[in-house]
């Protein structure tokens, strides 16, 4: 009697982490609260579920879920040397513990099935999203009050304009996906009609320019995956045209643009940057650059980057960032070339295990993913932001997920 009572419960719980994973694609894009709810509720279902051998099995079995171990088992042995006091120690591994999602997803077993909800959630928020966020664009107002610097012109909602725009540029590759697989011919267009809109979205109506380049690496990535290397030639020449259309007619990323380029060419690293986000991007990469070059096998411990750049900063009187807006200047600061090396060796292992023979939908859809955090990394820290990290979390885990990793995604 007992072992048929534990048994539903492993087989409950098992039922609960699909389901979860199904709302935390929802949530994602949406609401943090609940973000970090979900994850804990993930947690205590996997905890409940048990088979810890066969779990054990999948992870050391999995190359993906290997390599996160060993990425944060570095930065956890990070936490042990440099200059940061307890409290930024524990916040700095805190913030990274979220990779964790992916070998306990891998660990158990997600479905197809799973995979597809929760791929069809994070849509159906990205098309909640980009209504409210035309509604803003055409002068509406958000009850829900937008967030910081956020209006008609920069009309991003629940999120900031740099995360919105990943979110949104991923979004109009999984929305030109489902259109792609549709069967129904109405539903063919609605989707594809979605994907239009959220590029435009992503180009004219936020000003988000990593989601710029996210969408511009989506793109040859799409080509790619259509036309081979020669299809990367023919993106190139796409995107060069459509650049130059949007240059044209939107002042708002013309302007973006002209922003951008002129913090580049005017930065100095002689003199301190006022009120130029590139400009402080640049000067904190600059000095960055300089830890490492002091730190370079080690680093300065996971926790310490604060008090470092301070140390070295300080008597100039430049302006303290909590990160180098740059995911691996950032790793190689705290943890150094090692660390680098095992992230990258994450990235690796994650496109080796995306060639889906007989599914190309999915094998698309998983190395958008990547193509999306590693775009990202460049020009903020993903892995510590929290939206962007779990969203590269969870969909991680559930494309290297399951024994049927061959199965043909439905929409």
């Amino acid at each position: 009697m007992v072992t048929v009572s534990l048994e539903r419960l492993r087989l409950e719980a098992r039922r609960a982490a699909g389901w979860t994973t199904t709302a935390l694609g929802f949530t994602i894009p949406i609401w943090v609260v609940a973000d970090s709810i979900l994850v804990v509720l993930l947690l205590v279902c996997w905890v409940a579920g048990g088979e810890w051998k066969e779990r054990i099995r999948r992870i050391t079995a999995n190359p993906v879920a290997v390599s996160v171990l060993l990425l944060f088992g570095w930065l956890l042995l990070g936490t042990l040397w440099g200059g940061g006091s307890v409290q930024e120690r524990a916040l700095g591994i805190k913030k990274y513990a979220d990779l964790l999602i992916i070998p306990v997803l891998i660990s158990m077993a997600m479905t197809v099935q799973e995979r597809n909800r929760a791929l069809v959630a994070f849509a159906a928020a990205l098309l909640v999203t980009l209504f409210l966020s035309f509604s803003l664009f055409v002068g509406g107002s958000l009850p829900l009050g937008e967030p910081t610097a956020c209006s008609p012109l920069n009309s991003c909602v629940f999120k900031k304009h740099t995360t919105h725009n990943v979110m949104m540029a991923f979004g109009a590759l999984l929305f030109a996906v489902f259109s792609w697989k549709s069967q129904d011919r109405w539903m063919r267009w609605g989707w594809g009609g979605a994907a239009v809109l959220a590029v435009s979205n992503v180009l004219l109506m936020v000003q988000g320019r990593t989601g710029y380049v996210v969408l511009a690496g989506l793109a040859m990535l799409v080509f790619h995956v259509r036309f081979g290397w020669r299809g990367m030639l023919a993106a190139l020449v796409v995107l060069c045209v459509a650049f130059s259309s949007v240059y044209q007619v939107s002042s708002s990323f013309r302007q973006r643009v002209e922003v951008t380029t002129a913090g580049i060419t005017q930065w100095d690293p002689k003199v301190a940057v006022v009120e130029d986000s590139i400009g402080w991007r640049l000067e904190y990469a600059y000095h960055t650059a300089e830890i490492i070059q002091d730190h370079p096998l080690v680093g300065v411990g996971t926790g310490g980057f604060v008090q470092s750049y301070r140390a070295r900063t300080q008597q100039a009187g430049l302006d303290v960032p909590p990160h180098p807006h740059n995911q691996y200047l950032f790793i190689m600061a705290q943890v150094g070339i090692g660390g680098l090396g095992l992230l990258l060796w994450l990235f690796v292992q994650q496109w080796r295990l995306t060639n889906f023979p007989g599914d190309r939908v999915t094998g698309l859809l998983a190395r958008g993913v990547i193509v999306a955090i590693v775009i990202t990394c460049f020009f903020q820290p993903a892995l510590n932001d929290h939206t962007e990290k779990l969203f590269y979390c969870l969909f991680s885990g559930l494309m290297c997920s399951g024994n049927d990793l061959q199965g043909e995604m439905k929409t």
